[in-house]
């Protein structure tokens, strides 16, 4: 442990690859930093740190401490193994273990059991990708523990984004956020499957994915403001036009030895969404199809 006098302490519970992370950055940022993990041997090659001996030791020791395990099934494990209810009292926890709406609650209920304040974090980068300008993390809980130790938290990232006083909210962002992206993903693969079946040059299709992608991005945007504002009235892109297109793919890659339930379930939404009588309308309106709350 350095002898230099830091100016905030900060804990961090788990060393696996992005623990060893979070910590080095507050080493480098001048943090007193307390580590903890089940296995010791995870902080043999940190440098400037205080290994604690458990992790009561390691929270007591600092009004914020951050855990990021395994899971958060791991979480409850570890929280499940402090007996001391009032370990949390006037101390925050901020969780950045990737989990869903529902852990997060749990573990809120906890930490609020235990006299203290919760914080749920959601990470939307690798580890490589911390303390970056543009690392973009997701936060949402108490936000009175948020603004207090906001100076603190600006070291893992340039773009926090507090999400309000529900911590269950940034994990539902989270996986709101994947959702979008393993769609976008599969339907890549989708679409680079069916470049090669037609000989097309797979350096040809990267390159027009990159250049109309930012205009795609801005039409995401504009439907998700028709869906948040309610109006569907056509504005970009009519309804029956991806009718049409989605079928079109449907029957393309039924000629093809691929999983034929991708294209079938796009053709099949907007065919519903017609059959619903939404023809008249934007193509976010397919939301009331998806949602079910489209009239019979």
């Amino acid at each position: 442990m350095t002898t230099i006098k830091k100016s905030k302490t900060i804990s961090i519970i788990g060393l696996g690859q992005m623990g060893k992370k979070l910590a080095q950055l507050y080493v480098d940022a001048g943090f007193e930093v307390i580590v903890w993990n089940r296995s010791k041997a995870r902080a043999s090659d940190l440098k400037n740190v205080k290994i604690a001996d458990n992790v009561l030791d390691a929270i007591k020791d600092s009004r914020l401490s951050i855990i990021c395990v395994s899971d958060n099934n791991a979480v409850l494990e570890i929280l499940d193994g402090i007996r001391d209810k009032k370990a949390f009292m006037n101390k925050t926890l901020l969780n950045l273990t990737t989990g869903s709406p529902k852990e997060a609650s749990k573990i809120e209920a906890i930490i609020t059991e235990h006299s203290g304040e919760y914080i749920n974090g959601a990470l939307q980068v690798a580890p490589d990708q911390m303390g970056l300008e543009g690392t973009t993390i997701l936060v949402s809980g108490i936000q009175n523990a948020y603004s207090q130790h906001k100076s603190s938290l600006d070291v893992l990232g340039g773009n926090l984004k507090y999400l309000g006083e529900k911590a269950a909210a940034s994990s539902a962002m989270d996986l709101a956020t994947l959702t979008w992206l393993y769609g976008s993903y599969i339907g890549l693969i989708y679409g680079v499957t069916l470049a090669q079946q037609y000989g097309l040059k797979l350096e040809d299709f990267s390159t027009i994915i990159g250049e109309i992608t930012p205009g795609f991005t801005d039409f995401f945007k504009h439907e998700i403001d028709v869906i948040n504002r309610e109006d569907y009235r056509i504005t970009q892109s009519p309804l029956p036009i991806s009718v049409s297109a989605t079928q079109r793919i449907a029957d393309s890659f039924e000629e093809l030895d691929v999983i034929q339930e991708f294209p079938q379930t796009l053709a099949r939404i907007l065919a519903e969404a017609d059959r619903k009588g939404l023809y008249n309308e934007e193509l976010a309106s397919i939301i009331k199809v998806i949602a079910k709350t489209a009239d019979s």
